[in-house]
């Protein structure tokens, strides 16, 4: 998407084709009105030096960068491998088409041969932003906080800055909660902040009927709907909250990054890739190479570096300077300078599952967008291209009904019959037969697809690296379903779901369980507990949201940063994103990765107050 020319060849008379040429040069002009002016290109040169160096200017890092630069006295630097998001990164709508694009770092796991037979080349896909605002720039858009057991866990196993009651205050401060509806509703109110940078607001969905339907069905299955998930602490059903204003996606960048348009001591690279992290004889990070247009900078931080890469690139910067696993950095031929064994271990990762239910509703309204829905959204920000591709509405829920924390999430698509919109979910995840089966079906029926995720997986996986060149992407083990618990439980979370075929809209619309043609499958009774395994092992896909592979902890043997998120055994060297998250929090990851830039900038802070 680019600005169009608003300068015309022709002339025009009469009051009439003078309002027609005046509405058309307004919606080409308001093509432009969609992005945010975002801070050029510092100028940098060779050894120059900063307070402050942070590698990454995506979720976490263009936080740490907007409150680290509040302090006058400090000069903060902020590396970014990728460029500006273009402009289909702010319509809600079009996120998808960043998948696989220049503005994805378009990792892949790799194929072990146990699960993913069915996913095309036996792995899975996982996009990751690289662009200003990282994968903030690409994502669903849509906000919770997690469970308060998740942070109380954490804090039990001696991550003393991370009580959940400190948590919620940092969450507060990041948020500025905007819907209207909410806000007349003292204990919701009470439960968000106001004044933040990050906007939290509702979509006005077009699927907005039907999300209710689907509402009621969860509950008559006993997942009740609530007014808002993160003040019920994500128990239930409901309409989620986003990270969306006027039309437009909240991303860090058009948030955080915005307000520091006018401060001095704020400087940016962008397209600019971290290749080493430099350490002194005392084992002090003192500065970074990166790598700009082709030349190799030294870069130098004489307070602190802080590596905001996310759950792949950071371990994999570290290990690639030195830090990690002795025998797996040497075996790269890298000279192990600080032996870490957890750099790039603890990898989890929200998996999902699609369970298909297909039945004859005759009234949704028309999908995807025209051009009339392009002027529509470029006039006023609202129809199908001012919301995400998913209904509104996420469901919570345990295998216990009292259960107090969620075990299970499902997210809902809806797909018309003949969707193309489906026919590219399956075409770009699946193979042959898996496609074909969901296009039989979908011919005479409309889809609804229950994306299963199971919250909190026993499995972990690991990164590591392909060789010492940065430029080789790291190897990815997702290892789903590597403990059989994981197994078991995405089976039954699966088959309490599947009961939304016995519940009255979908009774009234003819509802049944789709079925997926894949040979191993094939012999397994549909809905029986060995059918979602199987289906589940061949099938699982991710939900975007890896974390954990530069765990918080107590020691150097099983974690990698200390509760302040410093790296062990390494002085001015702190890791602030998702990685460091000791277990993958309930629901989507962005809200926590935001607020552990919040509160860990405040550690910054305090650690170099003198």
């Amino acid at each position: 998407m680019s600005c169009n020319n608003t300068n015309y060849c022709v002339t025009s008379t009469g009051t009439a084709t003078q309002a027609f040429t005046s509405a058309l040069q307004y919606i080409l002009a308001a093509q432009c009105l969609i992005t945010e002016e975002l801070p050029p290109n510092s100028e940098v040169k060779d050894l120059d030096e900063f307070h402050f160096i942070i590698v990454g200017g995506g979720s976490a890092g263009l936080v740490v960068a907007n409150r680290l630069t509040e302090e006058e006295k400090w000069t903060v630097l902020v590396l970014e491998a990728g460029d500006d998001p273009p402009a289909e990164s702010y319509v809600p709508q079009l996120n998808g088409g960043l998948f696989g694009s220049r503005y994805d770092w378009q990792y892949q796991t790799v194929a072990t041969g146990f699960t993913n037979n069915a996913n095309l080349n036996g792995t899975v896909h996982w996009p990751r932003g690289k662009m200003l605002g990282g994968s903030s720039s690409m994502n669903g858009m849509i906000y919770f906080k997690g469970s308060s057991h998740d942070y109380q866990n954490w804090y039990n196993n001696g991550n003393k800055e991370w009580h959940p009651e400190r948590v919620q205050k940092y969450f507060k401060k990041a948020e500025s909660l905007q819907d209207q509806s909410l806000l007349t509703d003292p204990e919701i109110r009470d439960n968000y902040g106001y004044d933040g940078p990050l906007i939290i607001n509702t979509f006005n969905s077009t699927l907005r009927v039907f999300s209710n339907k689907i509402l009621k069905s969860f509950g008559e299955i006993g997942i009740n709907p609530v007014k808002d998930l993160n003040t019920a602490r994500l128990v239930g059903s409901g309409i989620f909250r986003s990270t969306a204003y006027n039309g437009k996606r909240g991303s860090t960048a058009s948030t955080y990054l915005a307000q520091l348009q006018n401060r001095k001591n704020f400087k940016l690279l962008k397209n600019a890739f971290v290749t080493e992290i430099l350490l002194n004889d005392r084992l002090e990070a003192y500065g970074v190479k990166v790598v700009i247009n082709g030349t190799t900078l030294k870069l130098l931080a004489s307070l602190e570096v802080i590596l905001s890469a996310g759950t792949i690139n950071t371990p994999q910067l570290l290990m690639l300077s030195g830090v990690g696993p002795k025998d797996h950095l040497e075996s790269k031929n890298i000279t192990c300078k600080v032996n870490l064994p957890a750099v790039g271990q603890n990898l989890q990762d929200h998996l999902t599952v699609p369970v298909p239910i297909f039945g004859n509703e005759t009234k949704l309204p028309r999908e995807g967008y025209g051009p009339l829905d392009t002027i529509r959204y470029l006039i006023n920000r609202t129809g199908n291209l001012a919301q995400n591709s998913f209904t509104d509405i996420v469901a919570f829920f345990a295998k216990n009904k009292n259960a107090t924390r969620p075990e299970f999430q499902t997210h809902v698509q809806i797909f018309n019959k003949n969707s193309s919109r489906g026919l590219g979910y399956f075409n770009s995840n699946y193979k042959t037969s898996i496609v074909e089966s969901f296009l039989e079906q979908n011919r005479n029926y409309t889809m609804f697809l229950f994306l299963f995720n199971l919250l909190h997986p026993m499995s972990t996986g690991n990164i590591s690296l392909n060789s010492k060149n940065p430029n080789d992407h790291p190897l990815i083990y997702a290892n789903y379903f590597g403990e059989a618990m994981d197994l078991e439980a995405t089976a039954e979370g699966i088959k309490i779901l599947t009961k939304l075929v016995n519940t009255t809209y979908f009774k009234s619309i003819n509802g049944f369980l789709g079925r997926y043609n894949w040979p191993v499958c094939n012999n397994f009774e549909l809905d029986s507990t060995n059918y979602w395994k199987c289906i589940s092992v061949n099938m699982v896909l991710t939900v975007f949201h890896p974390v954990g592979t530069s765990k918080m902890g107590l020691n150097s043997n099983d974690s990698v940063v200390d509760s302040r998120l410093r790296v062990h055994k390494i002085k001015k060297l702190r890791v602030i994103d998702a990685s460091v998250m000791p277990t993958i929090t309930s629901g989507n990851t962005n809200g926590p990765t935001i607020m552990i830039a919040e509160l860990g900038s405040d550690l910054v802070k305090e650690d170099n107050s003198d």
